[in-house]
Formats: structure tokens, C-alpha cells, sequence
């Protein structure tokens, strides 16, 4: 591993931001979790001239920077040149930096890339923003083909680090395939699922704002399963309790049994010389690690469907409804009655067959269960999931299960699905449905016969993942307006999006549901699509149930080599498609690996 020290001023530091060269490894890395606060104090250190800490990058071979240690304090230093805020003025009064002074931010804000800060802002001097232009970063890059030497610079880096939460602090630079699984499926739950490697540009759409700090991140605390149900505040949320939560029922379930949890006992689970993580890999070798994800999702799905379903948008329904006192911690009511539930539902095959009186029986149960302190024993624990279960259980009936994406993890999973569109914009597309918004209701046949187009310019893009083509979702407001109007729907959003669903179109037409599957199932059996891509494109039409409402979803497999519709090759240039040129096509092909 060799260690080059060097000096970048914050404007080559910016241009290889906005090249979307500098890149951060979410299989280790946190979420952007600085306040304002932290932020301006950086900036006022910078124009003062003060010294600020060291920055470590890994160079990779594709000439892109892996950020190691500083991803909080470059995101700090790019969003003051954007404009996302701003430093103290005079009175109440904040500076923002001036997009005049430097061309490249400024010709990206003409152009969409970000937006200003409305109005007349007042703006820090031409000089203070050529002195932060101008200021050198002391950077460290040293270069390492090894995700394993990466790994653990960072382990070091930040296992005694301050800053770092419990959680963090257990997870720094920890490679198992129980961590692994642990990450993803915290990202669900937080719906902010991404790609592992993630430009730096992209960090705040998958970041935890709130309404109280507004950072301007893309994820809303409130609206994460974790806040919206009351079980974790948005500063927990952003602390990565959410993870230590999952780990600590994932553990129980794997194990097959719950066990005595106290912080060193967690810390035990994460540290792989220790005889208790051994034998966790193992049983979850045994138990599967994809097994285990859709049963968690299945178990808390359904939790998160009874609630919303009694108690529809109310922020904290869960902790309000189990505990004695708004200011009780619902984490211990929240761990027995997932432990009951799964028990439940997953060891002993039932559904929930009466939401209503499984939500009466858990009112104010807390007040019967032992609290948690710094440690809960096994068998208190074990006490607490049987009390739960004694009050639901009658509620639960012999389950007829059926697909996976009709059932209770859909409430989990289709969220997911809706909010990875920003992050993977050319490989997902929102159609409201295949109905004209005109007063006289009638098949839009112009729209139905580009599905298939679509489908073959989202393959075209490589073969590194799958498209989505989601009918249901709204993909402007103007259309969404027009929906409630003409089908009195009112909206949910998920983000930026609207979802409308497709049932008021069935309605609006006179359809069965699987009539209307049935009309985008024939459209690409007909279509001149490339016989492979059809082929996997109508294995992957669907139709899933979230919030009452119901959406055709259509996979688009990634595939191994182009894509051809009707003998020609389509991708997608912005809303539109666009035909390749022969060479085009050509240099097109080179993405993808033939089989």
C-alpha cells in the first residue's frame, strides 16, 4: 500500500465532485449526519485560514477516489459553494457563497444542477470566496486494488472515533456476510437503498433529514417505517439505532431463541474473533441470509399494516398506542411483539386474520412487560414475547400464503422501489396508467405501445442492474392534480412521487384487474421486442398491493447484451428515447458481457 501526501485545493476538489469522481462505499460508510451547525462552523474555519483535518482517499483503477475518512466535512464544503446554506451575518441574516465567482458552480445552476437560494440572498466577498477556492485541503491517497486493505483503514479510522455511535463504532470496517445482510435491509427500512458504491453528489438523496433540522437530505426521518410508527426518534434514526434494532431481532431469530442483550453482548455479535460470532455465522449459513431478510420484512410488513390500517397517518401510532406515556421508549414493547409476531406467522405458517382486535389487544401493553435496562435477561425477555403472544394469538388463523409481492412485505419492499428512482433515474420510469386523463375515459393506445420501447432503452443501459416501468405512480404533479380531479383519489407521496394507483382505472374502465394485466401482458407479447428481453420482461409483470392500493410493476431484467426493438436499438435521453446510430450501438454493446 503506498501513501501519497498531497495538497488539493478545494476547487480541484470540486471539479472531481462534480465529475462524479469522488465516490463513497455504503457497505461501510454512514449517511451524511452533520447538522448546520457543524457545517458553518467548518466553513468559518476555512476562511479564516485555520487548519481543518486530514482527508483520505483510495485511488481505484477506474480513476475514481473512494472517500475513507472526510465524506461529512466534503459534503460540508460542496453544499456551501451550491448554496444549500449559508454562514452567519449580520443580525439573523446568513452569507451564502457567491456563484458569481466561480464558473463551473455557476454554469451548473444555470443548467439545473442544483438549485440557488431564492431571492437576494446576502453573499460572502468576492476575496472570502477566492480564499475558500483557493484554500488546500490536506489530502492522503494512497492506492489499493483491495477492498480488504480499504476496509480496514477505515475500521481504524473510526472504531475509537468519537463521533460514532454505539452502532457505528461496532460496525466500523466489519466484513461478514451478517453485517452485509444487517446493511441492506437497514437501507430498506430507512428507504434508502442504493447502489454499494454511490458518488458523493448523490449522499444527501439517500440521507435522514427531519422536520425539526432540515438539511435537505432526500430521506424524511418521519416518513421512515422506524419514525412514522413512533419506534425510533429522528436523532436516534440518524445514530443508526435502527440498525442495532434489526441486529438484535435478526440475532434472536437466527439463533433460534431470544438471549440476554446488554451493549457488550452486541459488541460480541460484530467482533469476528469471538466464539459468539462464529457460531452466528453459522446458524445463519444454515437459516439463509435471504430467508432471513424476507422474514423480517414479512413480520414488520405486517405490523406496519395493522397499525396504518387503524390508526392512518398518525406520526408515532405505535409507541402511542403500546405505551403508558408518550415519553416511554417503545423499543421493548417493539422487540416482543416482533418476537411474537414472527413466531407467529413464520414458525407456525399463520396470518393475521382480525387487525383490528390484534391492535386493541397490544393497547398500553407496555405497562405489562419488563422494561429494558443496561441489560434484560434471556428469560425476561422470553416472558415478554409470551405475554404478547398470549393476547394476540387468537387473532392469527392458518395462513394460505401466496407470493411474496402480494403479501406483507410489499409494505416494505414497494416504498423502496419508489424512492431508488433519484438515485438510478435511467433505469426507472413512472407512468400514472394506461388511461387518458381527457374527461371521456378511453386506452391510451399511443402510451401502451411505447411500453415496450421503454422497456428495451432501460435494458440498453447496462447490464450492472434492473429497470423498473411502474404503472400507478404519477410522473408530474400537473397529472396528479388532474387524477384527483377526475377520480377524486386523494395523493399519497412517496418523495417527489405521487402515488394514484391503477384500481380508479379499472374502474374508470370497466376492468377486472386482471383484465387490465391482462391488456399490458399482450401488449409485449405482440411487440416487435427482441425475443430474449420479452421473454424475461413478461416473467416480470406483476401486480402489488401497498397501502390499499394496487400497481402493475414490470421488471426489466438486466440483460447480457443489447436489446433490439423492431431491429433497432433504443436509449433513454432524458424523458425521451432516442435511436442509436449504427456506431453508436456499436461502442453501446462493449457494456455488456456476453454469456
Amino acid at each position: 500500500m503506498s501513501i501519497t501526501p498531497r495538497g488539493m485545493s478545494i476547487q480541484e476538489a470540486y471539479n472531481i465532485y462534480r465529475s462524479e469522481k469522488l465516490v463513497v462505499n455504503r457497505n461501510y460508510q454512514r449517511k451524511l449526519v452533520w447538522g448546520v451547525n457543524e457545517k458553518m462552523h467548518l466553513i468559518d474555519s476555512i476562511l479564516r485560514g485555520f487548519p481543518i483535518p486530514l482527508f483520505l482517499l483510495a485511488e481505484a483503477p477506474d480513476q475514481k477516489y473512494e472517500i475513507i475518512d472526510g465524506m461529512q466535512r466534503l459534503d460540508a464544503i460542496f453544499g456551501f459553494i451550491e448554496q444549500r446554506y449559508g454562514i452567519p451575518g449580520s443580525g439573523d441574516a446568513r452569507r451564502f457563497f457567491d456563484l458569481n465567482e466561480f464558473s463551473r458552480a455557476r454554469q451548473l445552476a444555470e443548467s439545473g444542477g442544483f438549485d440557488r437560494e431564492p431571492g437576494m440572498p446576502g453573499l460572502i466577498s468576492a476575496g472570502e470566496c477566492a480564499d475558500l477556492l483557493d484554500y488546500q485541503l490536506a489530502v492522503t491517497i494512497f492506492d489499493s486494488g483491495e477492498e480488504a486493505k480499504v476496509t480496514e483503514v477505515f475500521r481504524r479510522i473510526n472504531s475509537g472515533g468519537r463521533q460514532l455511535s454505539a452502532q457505528e463504532k461496532r460496525q466500523a470496517g466489519v466484513v461478514s456476510d451478517f453485517v452485509a445482510m444487517l446493511r441492506r435491509l437497514a437501507s430498506e427500512f430507512r428507504y434508502d437503498g442504493s447502489p454499494d458504491i454511490l458518488p458523493l453528489t448523490k449522499m444527501p438523496v439517500v440521507s435522514i433529514d427531519s422536520a425539526r433540522e432540515r438539511l435537505g437530505y432526500g430521506i424524511s426521518a418521519e416518513e421512515t417505517f422506524w419514525c412514522s410508527l413512533g419506534i425510533l426518534s429522528p436523532r436516534q434514526l440518524q445514530q443508526s439505532e435502527d440498525e442495532q434494532l434489526l441486529a438484535d431481532i435478526c440475532i434472536s431469530v437466527v439463533r433460534g431463541n431470544t438471549f440476554s442483550v446488554s451493549s457488550d453482548v452486541l459488541d460480541k455479535y460484530f467482533d469476528l474473533s469471538t466464539p459468539e460470532s462464529s457460531s452466528l455465522a453459522i446458524d445463519l449459513h444454515a437459516y439463509g441470509t435471504d430467508k432471513l431478510a424476507d422474514d423480517v420484512k414479512i413480520v414488520l410488513g405486517a405490523l406496519k399494516a395493522i397499525v396504518e390500517s387503524m390508526r392512518p397517518g398518525v406520526v408515532g401510532a405505535f409507541r402511542s398506542h403500546v405505551s403508558t406515556s408518550t415519553f416511554t421508549s417503545a423499543k421493548t414493547p417493539f422487540y416482543a411483539v416482533f418476537m411474537a409476531f414472527y413466531d407467529l406467522m413464520i414458525r407456525r405458517g399463520r396470518q393475521l386474520s382480525d387487525n383490528e382486535g390484534a391492535f386493541e389487544a397490544l393497547r398500553k401493553v407496555s405497562a405489562k412487560l419488563t422494561p429494558s435496562r443496561n441489560t434484560t435477561t434471556e428469560k425476561q425477555r422470553q416472558d415478554n414475547i409470551d405475554i404478547v403472544r398470549g393476547l394476540v394469538e387468537k387473532y392469527f388463523t392458518e395462513s394460505q400464503k401466496g407470493p411474496l409481492t402480494h403479501g406483507p412485505a410489499m409494505e416494505i419492499e414497494f416504498p423502496n422501489l419508489i424512492r431508488r428512482a433519484p438515485v438510478e433515474s435511467g433505469r426507472y420510469e413512472f407512468k400514472q396508467g394506461i388511461a387518458s386523463l381527457s374527461t371521456r375515459r378511453a386506452i391510451n393506445r399511443k402510451m401502451l405501445e411505447k411500453l415496450p420501447k421503454i422497456a428495451s432503452a432501460i435494458a440498453n443501459i447496462g447490464p450492472e442492474g434492473d429497470g423498473y416501468i411502474v404503472l400507478g405512480v404519477a410522473d408530474s404533479e400537473s397529472d396528479a392534480q388532474r387524477i384527483q380531479e377526475l377520480d377524486s383519489r386523494s395523493l399519497l407521496k412517496i418523495g417527489r412521487q405521487y402515488l394514484v394507483g391503477v384500481d380508479r382505472e379499472c374502474e374508470a374502465l370497466s376492468l377486472e384487474m386482471p383484465e387490465y394485466q391482462r391488456l399490458i401482458i399482450k401488449q409485449f407479447q405482440d411487440s416487435p421486442l427482441e425475443t430474449e428481453l420479452k421473454g424475461d420482461v413478461l416473467a416480470n409483470i406483476d401486480t402489488v398491493a401497498y397501502s390499499g392500493r394496487s400497481y402493475v410493476v414490470i421488471r426489466i431484467p438486466a440483460q447480457r447484451e443489447l436489446s433490439g426493438y423492431n431491429g433497432d436499438y433504443f436509449v433513454r435521453d432524458g424523458e425521451d428515447l432516442r435511436k442509436l446510430t449504427t456506431g453508436e450501438a456499436l461502442a453501446a454493446s462493449k457494456r455488456f458481457i456476453k454469456g
